[in-house]
């Protein structure tokens, strides 16, 4: 079972001008706010999987590039050589997608996490580095990726010139009450507009179904309780009459 540590990434946007403290991680075109917990596994030197856990420190180096359509976000760790790497896509086109984005969006096309096994119980010690490519977080522009929790599997690879490919060895990303914005334009976009991940959908969908099956099965009741109080005073009154 992982051991996960948990670390932060603060806001990362502020509006040119805020008199606002400036957040931990920022660049001028990336939002990000949660919690990320990180656990990297790798095999021991008695063939047993072994897991770590790993923080970016919050004195973590911040880096990345605003374009248009591609923009990045890079934290370096030097105090453990270990770097984590966003790489941000927007599909501006209007009818074909783009990098498995749909048109009008904006997503996430790569996670790259590097650090190093130093571990003595290690059966290969080195450097290692984790790679999603894809389609992640994928938003409509000008609106804000939110999702409650969610878990990324990563394959990890040994770095030449390590002789061995590290098999079966992954990097876990869980992430909580995350929100990411990407390409925002000033004034920001607004932090309210939120495209919500599949699983915070289906509970928002099930919500109001819930609610509005409590408030009819109400007013059912509420309907029964009033006939049968009238057909209590309806029978009541016809035996006054008698």
């Amino acid at each position: 079972m992982f051991r996960n540590l948990i670390f932060t990434l603060a806001i990362v946007y502020t509006v040119l001008g805020d008199d606002s403290p400036v957040p931990s991680y920022s660049t001028d075109c990336i939002m990000l706010n949660g919690t990320i917990s990180l656990s990297v596994n790798y095999t021991g030197s008695d063939d047993k999987s072994r897991t770590d856990t790993r923080k970016i420190s919050d004195n973590a180096k911040v880096s990345g590039t605003c374009g248009d359509k591609l923009s990045t976000l890079v934290l370096t760790d030097d105090d453990q050589d270990q770097t984590l790497t966003f790489t941000f896509s927007a599909n501006k086109d209007k009818s074909n997608k783009l990098n498995n984005i749909d048109p009008l969006h904006w997503g996430v096309t790569s996670i790259k996490f590097q650090y190093d096994i130093n571990e003595a119980s290690a059966k290969h010690q080195g450097e290692r580095v984790a790679t999603a490519v894809g389609s992640y977080f994928v938003t409509p522009l000008n609106m804000s990726y939110s999702c409650s929790k969610d878990m990324l599997y990563i394959p990890a690879s040994c770095v030449p010139p390590n002789p061995v490919d590290c098999p079966n060895e992954v990097a876990v990303f869980t992430t909580t009450d995350l929100v990411v914005g990407a390409f925002i334009t000033k004034p920001p976009v607004k932090t309210d507009t939120y495209h919500y991940c599949k699983a915070d959908q289906k509970i928002k969908d099930v919500v109001p179904i819930a609610v509005g099956a409590a408030l009819a099965a109400l007013v059912v009741i509420v309907l029964v309780a009033y006939l049968i109080g009238r057909r209590r005073t309806v029978t009541a009154g016809g035996y006054e009459r008698v």
